[in-house]
């Protein structure tokens, strides 16, 4: 009857207040429902509050997919020596599914974590899904998604909740003997046949109270998935664990290298092939539902669509090939079955990688998915600061070329040159060069690769067109990855301005989207780069950060000093335990100086800091904060 309002309430979430104490989720009232409606969403998830009106971990994202993507070695962040990331493209399907084998041990975080709980659930049957972490000595959950589905069912029996909210107030130990600890202790996914009859498990109260029959577990990352079916129809019916493993690093890739909005998965049975399974981003549904006024989309519409598995189009020639298959612009590709649809929807590029038999995984880029403006130059500045280079160049593409979108020189390169009489530097200079998007130079090979590629002599690579100029202005290494649907180039100097690499730098991957909508959108005056300290460590610590120039003048005419709040941040830490709670989970603070849980509530108050939005990236957290100038 009131199906509009339960449609509000699968998508809703609710506001994170404090992200140093944790606290119970709060329960959805019945009278949010009205107010939800129009949010869209295919799903419910936990792990976004409404307090973030932009889709930084794509919470309400549509997902009916589990993939084998495109994976490349980088465990979480950019690490690369020359051109030796592995690609791994694999998928197992009878009895128990899996998809590339997993070498990341960093926790699953943004809208990697939210893809990967509901293609769970989506390639399974199951009705739930948690993600555990670890925080100190006990298991905590950092994420849980619903389906819609078992959303309705719940909500007709009279709950509100589900047993995956309700297992976030349980703290598991390391050291037990339950499913979950084991699974993370020996990397070995596991599966209950019967929840509410298993003594080792502690939840199996509230497993009964929600009816949850069968339990699988799964190593992922650097945590544990949890998945699960429940009494009813709206959910599968196991006998045996139906997937071991999820592809986590190529969907990093995927969002952080790639660009892509929209996945696919084509299945060939009976001569075709068709959509088994989707996943569009959170910002892809708004931004189509702002433009169009519906909530179609391109995958949505693909669904209509039967290809002959014999065909000659790049899903059939992917899977019969066994090679990727590349569609730059197929909305002007007339042999395309589907041109009109792509052209109506703006897709740039697609990509088709085949799987295994009879599968082929689909990836969308959608137009001009490139950084601009105050979020660029927050990104080169703190990916400098990380990185000890001295200048760093953001390529796009413009038609058949790649040109230079924007560049950075960091102030102790540009003092370092003037003292030597030059003028000029080497990334002004890259500004002449429009390189062939078709060439074999690095740059070009990047963007087509998405490998990274580390350069160890700038003025001795060959296949360098600026070479000279990099000789010219003493250019020493030079490391090139993707980022934000183009290619970021940093490199250090002879002298000791910058650092000196003996291999690529360790760079995080800046969640680009978040940064550009945190400006944009929300009027953010600075942005923070959170690192923890060690991959084991206890703490985050501030790595780099960004001020809008008219912020810090504002400051510096107010005060007499140079100080800001993302300066002064830089004395503080940020506890592990707490933020675990909340990984995978973009979340805001309404007005950090009067939020008593803020450890620097203090100096938010001497710095007029109002709302704060934290985004989190592999090994990290990117802060956004908003300020009266």
């Amino acid at each position: 009857a009131a199906s509009g309002a339960l449609m509000a309430l699968l998508c809703l979430t609710l506001p994170v207040q404090s992200f140093l104490t944790p606290g119970s989720r709060p329960q959805i009232a019945p009278s949010q429902l009205r107010k939800a409606l129009g949010a869209g969403g295919h799903g419910s998830s936990t792990s976004l509050g409404s307090d973030v009106p932009f889709g930084l971990t794509g919470g309400v994202a549509m997902a009916t997919a589990v993939l084998a993507f495109r994976a490349l070695q980088c465990k979480g962040t950019q690490r690369a020596r020359g051109r030796h990331c592995a690609v791994t493209l694999a998928a197992v399907r009878p009895a128990a599914k899996e998809a590339a084998p997993q070498q990341a041990t960093q926790v699953v975080t943004g809208e990697t974590l939210e893809a990967v709980m509901k293609m769970a659930c989506d390639w399974s049957g199951a009705c739930y899904a948690i993600y555990w972490t670890r925080a100190l000595d006990d298991m905590v959950v950092s994420a849980d998604y619903v389906t819609v589905a078992r959303r309705v069912e719940l909500l007709t029996q009279g709950k509100t909740s589900s047993f995956a909210e309700a297992s976030e107030s349980f703290r598991l130990p390391v050291s037990g003997t339950g499913p979950v600890s084991s699974v993370y202790k020996t990397g070995e996914a596991a599966f209950i046949a019967e929840a509410a009859t298993r003594s080792d498990l502690e939840r199996k109260d509230i497993a009964k109270e929600y009816g949850i029959i069968s339990m699988g577990f799964i190593p992922c990352g650097g945590g544990v998935l949890e998945i699960g079916t429940s009494q009813g129809s709206e959910t599968a019916s196991w006998t045996s664990l139906p997937i071991r493993s999820m592809p986590v690093q190529a969907l990093q890739t995927a969002f952080a290298s790639l660009g892509a909005k929209y996945v696919m998965l084509w299945e060939a049975q009976d001569g075709y092939f068709s959509v088994a399974a989707d996943f569009v981003a959170a910002s892809e549904v708004k931004t189509r539902r702002t433009l169009r006024g519906d909530d179609k989309t391109f995958c949505s519409e693909s669904r209509q669509f039967k290809l002959p598995a014999e065909g000659h189009g790049p899903v059939a020639s992917a899977s019969s090939t066994g090679k990727e298959v590349i569609t730059p612009n197929p909305g002007q590709d007339h042999k395309l079955v589907r041109r009109s649809l792509a052209q109506e929807f703006n897709i740039k590029d697609m990509h088709c990688f085949p799987v295994t038999e009879g599968l082929v995984l689909e990836c969308g880029v959608p137009t001009n998915p490139i950084l601009t403006g105050n979020a660029l130059a927050a990104a080169l500045q703190m990916q400098c600061d990380i990185s000890g280079a001295g200048y760093a160049i953001y390529w796009t593409e413009a038609g058949d070329e790649l040109v230079v979108g924007g560049s950075y020189i960091t102030p102790a390169r540009k003092a370092a040159l003037e003292a030597q009489g030059k003028e000029g530097s080497f990334a002004e200079a890259g500004k002449a060069f429009r390189l062939p998007k078709a060439g074999s130079g690095p740059v070009a090979t990047v963007l087509a690769t998405l490998d990274p590629i580390f350069i160890a002599d700038a003025g001795a690579c060959d296949q360098l067109k600026r070479k000279e100029i990099a000789s010219q202005y003493g250019i020493a290494s030079i490391n090139l990855i993707p980022f934000a649907g183009g290619v970021l180039e940093l490199g250090t100097s002879s002298g000791p301005e910058t650092a000196n690499w003996s291999e690529a730098p360790d760079l995080p991957n800046i969640p680009a989207s978040a940064l550009q909508q945190a400006f944009d959108k929300e009027g953010a005056a600075y942005a923070l780069l959170w690192r923890q300290d060690r991959p084991d460590g206890d703490h985050f610590t501030a790595a780099a950060d960004y001020v809008l120039p008219e912020r810090r003048r504002a400051l510096r005419n107010k005060r007499g000093d140079d100080q800001t709040f993302a300066s002064q941040s830089k004395g503080y830490k940020l506890s592990v335990d707490p933020l675990r709670r909340k990984w995978g989970r973009a979340f805001a603070i309404t007005d950090a100086k009067s939020n008593a849980g803020l450890n620097r509530q203090v100096l938010a108050k001497e710095f007029d800091i109002g709302r704060v939005i934290f985004a989190p990236f592999p090994g990290g957290y990117l802060e956004c904060g908003i300020a009266s100038m």
